[in-house]
């Protein structure tokens, strides 16, 4: 993206600029507010001054304002006077197109800059100002907003809008490793992105939901509503909340799909309009009230018994045995909710995410590698694992004796772990790309491209593997449950999915992974209520049957 340049700062096309304060006796209040037209500040200084951030020193803020992407710097100091109190504010932009929800987490270090310059002014930041005699603090934010709004005089080559479908283009671009376009947040650079990039926290992600991560995940495909509560940093949590987004995305067969929305931070003063919000999104807290408004969520994600203590990285947030509670409402009675977990038949795809994070840094995400030895012993280990279980199946009827051109038992789809590492052959009408290239680099010129990927970030790496994986189980989902629909032959493709269709798709290979939606956690992972309402919603959501019709298995 096109940035300008002010003193120490740099910013992408603005669409706002604002300096929000906290004062002990007065609450909230606005200090600097400028946007271009249309753009009214509302509740901003209540958005930007969330629960919880006076513990900290500093941390960065993320949002959605009038529906474009926002982040503030927030800083608590000590009072001048005396060393009591402490004197709290928070420095924040909202971007104008064609910035993205992850061109924010690289705006810390501009607007740390340029806080820095407000500290540095002889008065407080935060001093009292009005139009004819404005502070030192407004007079230089005044300055830098009428350098880089977006609408500035000859600046209408930097003016667009980013709509749904492009930013999704450009998570893919990003996963499948090729350069980096709108929405990827990438330097120049084939697959290359910056240090800062939400997708860097996925390894972290996976560490603390573990198994868990596969009913969000199913959660996210299905257009459920999504809240992550924890206490502050809030910087991670927004990263986490991005990288559920992104495992939602339909396939890219499905030009009719309803995207989810990431919404970031969202306070008690959202609370009323949240509830009213249609369709599916994730968005991030640190007002616990939000757990006993049931009708505000379908799932929560309670972050609290996890460390996201400073510094605020996404390499400092490891696997802990403390198993994250995640509360439910989704199509239970009376929006009461149920606590969930993983179930048994999620631990196959939950188990080649862990193979892939802890892959050599030989393979990349859509990119040619060679891999060597690890992955002559991944084969050798794949090969035995299908025959063991070909075996079995075998052997308590299940099985189906088939041989693949390779001479071994086969594995029915979806089973086995870490598709993405081996090379797949895909239906191009379905729009599945390629996988990970097995074929050494044709020529040397590539090389120096290959010793540059190297060079990438490991969490970023570990990140769009997983990421990469996910989008692959979503891709066969998709086709089995259009599969589904493609043999109807006495009713409309696009009417809702009968009880006996349901009963295949839950019956089929994809419906030995988890059904993990309803509640009490139990192995077998809820009942065929959830199973059917998981179908119907998904079905719903990417566009290939009617609106969802609720039945009374749904409950």
């Amino acid at each position: 993206m096109s940035t300008l340049q002010v003193g120490a700062a740099e910013f992408p096309p603005l669409a706002s600029l604002f300096l929000t304060h906290f004062d002990d006796i007065k609450g909230q209040s606005v200090i600097f507010y400028a946007s271009i037209p249309n753009l009214p500040a509302s509740t901003i200084e209540h958005t930007t001054l969330p629960s919880g951030l006076h513990a900290l020193d500093s941390d960065l803020v993320l949002f959605t304002h009038h529906d474009l992407p926002g982040a503030g710097e927030f800083r608590s100091r000590l009072s001048d006077e005396g060393a009591r109190g402490r004197r709290m504010g928070t420095l924040g932009v909202v971007l104008a197109g064609p910035s993205t929800v992850a061109d924010l987490f690289t705006l810390r270090q501009p607007l740390s800059n340029l806080f820095d310059q407000l500290e540095s002014l002889e008065s407080s930041p935060f001093a009292p100002s009005s139009s004819s005699a404005p502070s030192s603090a407004v007079s230089l934010l005044a300055k830098v907003w009428h350098e880089c709004r977006a609408d500035a005089p000859g600046a209408e080559d930097r003016v667009g809008r980013v709509t749904g479908k492009e930013e999704i283009r450009g998570v893919r671009t990003l996963v499948d490793g090729r350069e980096g376009g709108k929405g990827t947040g990438s330097a120049n650079g084939r697959g290359t992105i910056q240090a800062e990039h939400p997708i860097a926290y996925m390894p972290s992600l996976l560490g603390i939901l573990g198994p868990s991560i596969v009913p969000i995940y199913r959660a996210a495909l299905s257009g459920q509503r999504i809240i992550l509560y924890s206490t502050p940093p809030l910087l991670p949590l927004a990263a986490f909340a991005w990288c559920i987004w992104a495992m939602s995305l339909a396939p890219p067969s499905t030009p009719d799909a309803e995207p989810n929305k990431w919404l970031g931070n969202v306070g008690l003063m959202d609370l009323s309009d949240l509830k009213k919000r249609k369709g599916g999104w994730v968005a991030t807290t640190s007002d616990a009230i939000y757990r006993s408004h049931h009708d505000a969520y379908d799932v929560f994600v309670d972050l609290s018994s996890i460390s996201l203590s400073s510094p605020i990285t996404s390499s400092s947030i490891t696997a802990t045995p403390t198993t994250p509670i995640i509360h439910s409402t989704y199509h239970q009675p009376k929006n009461q909710s149920t606590i969930i977990t993983y179930a048994f038949s999620d631990l196959p795809l939950y188990r080649s995410l862990l193979l892939l994070t802890s892959s050599p840094p030989t393979v990349h995400a859509g990119v040619s590698r060679t891999g060597g030895w690890w992955l002559l012993a991944f084969e050798i280990l794949e090969r035995a694992w299908k025959l063991c279980v070909g075996v079995c199946e075998f052997a308590v009827g299940r099985g189906r004796v088939e041989e693949t051109d390779e001479g071994h038992l086969r594995l029915d789809e979806g089973e086995e772990d870490a598709r993405l590492l081996d090379d797949v052959d895909v239906d191009v009408e379905d729009g599945e790309p390629d996988l990970i290239d097995s074929q050494p680099r044709a020529n040397n010129d590539d090389d120096d491209g290959e010793a540059e990927e190297d060079k990438e970030d490991e969490a970023i790496r570990r990140g769009r593997l997983i990421l990469r994986q996910l989008h692959h189980n979503t891709y066969h989902l998709h086709h089995q449950l259009r599969a589904i629909l493609a043999s109807r032959s006495d009713i409309s493709q696009t009417a809702s999915l009968k009880e006996a269709e349901i009963k295949q798709l839950i019956g089929g290979s994809v419906g030995r992974w988890s059904w993990a939606f309803a509640g009490g956690g139990s192995s077998g992972g809820g009942g065929s209520g959830a199973e059917v309402a998981f179908w119907k919603d998904v079905s719903r959501v990417w566009g290939l049957t009617s609106e969802f019709e609720s039945e009374a298995g749904d409950a």
